[in-house]
């Protein structure tokens, strides 16, 4: 499907006007948006508006990093959008000059309609750097409620005694920490293909084009520093998790250490006394069981009092 938007030299704006309208002296700018075009349509970007095609085979194709190609005549945008996290990223591309700006996208992208508004009611004051920014700017704050769910929940887990919450709590801190290389994996580069425009010399733009451009860079770079920030979050958390559970796990076996400990000796004299030797004269004597016993018992506390006494008991305070 293919929806156009011109504005002509009168500020007139018209919209679904056909493609050979466009080429009419009385143009100013327009903006072609490909949603989801046929195959008819998609060869218009080499019949029509005669484009490279190597660039056009980076639209059919899911390009790894957004990417940005410039030159004195256009402007060739790549950017990755994300949905939601349980889904892929999507592309959509731009081609900007100075009179024109077409946008392709092989699905469909919500935050192209939500700036067609924008451009009917104040098109006239715009120009195809305006409608590129816009998009861009659409694109990077819809990652803004993704990264504030996954640092509020982080936040959540942290203030909450999570350390008791046993492996189900890992699992998911392991999901969000994946969830924000996903998201990295989308900013870091657009980040950079934001900086390389800034700092371009074939770009002509005004101070006012480029202060705008700016502040989709600074917020590029927010966003960044508030994943990298929660990934240190989730590995911290994942650590302590660790490092609580190996202390449990050695306040475990030091248990039984004790414990082994003191029947280790009473182990001893029992079995002594269980070889069933017939010369062992006290086996005879009235009060030989109750002698040992008590042996047996002066060693288990004695043995307590030297654990005391050394500090191997202060863990079980």
């Amino acid at each position: 499907m293919i929806k156009t938007i011109a504005v002509d030299k009168r500020g007139d704006i018209l919209t679904d006007v056909s493609l050979q309208r466009l080429k009419d002296q009385d143009i100013a700018w327009f903006w072609v948006d490909f949603d989801q075009p046929t195959r008819s349509e998609i060869n218009l970007l080499s019949t029509f508006f005669k484009f490279h095609e190597l660039l056009i085979e980076d639209c059919l194709t899911l390009l790894q990093r957004p990417k940005i190609e410039i030159s004195r005549q256009q402007i060739f945008l790549v950017s990755h959008v994300l949905k939601n996290l349980d889904d892929d990223y999507e592309t959509i591309n731009m081609f900007v000059g100075k009179n024109y700006i077409v946008t392709f996208h092989l699905s469909h992208i919500r935050y192209v309609n939500k700036i067609v508004p924008k451009i009917l009611q104040r098109g006239s004051q715009y120009s195809p750097l305006h409608v590129m920014h816009m998009l861009v700017s659409e694109i990077v704050e819809g990652y803004i409620p993704i990264i504030s769910k996954i640092e509020n929940r982080l936040d959540e887990i942290e203030e909450s005694d999570f350390y008791k919450s046993g492996s189900n709590i890992m699992d998911e801190v392991f999901e969000l920490r994946g969830d924000l290389l996903k998201l990295r994996r989308g900013l870091r580069p657009m980040r950079e293909v934001i900086h390389r425009f800034l700092v371009s010399r074939r770009v002509e733009m005004t101070d006012n084009d480029r202060k705008y451009f700016h502040d989709i860079y600074d917020d590029l770079v927010q966003q960044t520093e508030v994943i990298e920030a929660n990934r240190e979050l989730a590995s911290d958390i994942r650590e302590n998790f660790m490092t609580y559970n190996s202390l449990k796990s050695n306040n475990i076996m030091m248990t039984l250490t004790v414990i082994s400990t003191i029947f280790l000796p009473l182990t001893f004299i029992v079995g002594l006394y269980g070889m069933n030797f017939k010369n062992m004269p006290e086996l005879e004597w009235q009060y030989g069981y109750f002698l040992i016993c008590a042996i047996m018992l002066l060693i288990a506390i004695g043995m307590l009092w030297v654990f005391k006494k050394k500090g191997w008991l202060d863990m079980f305070k």
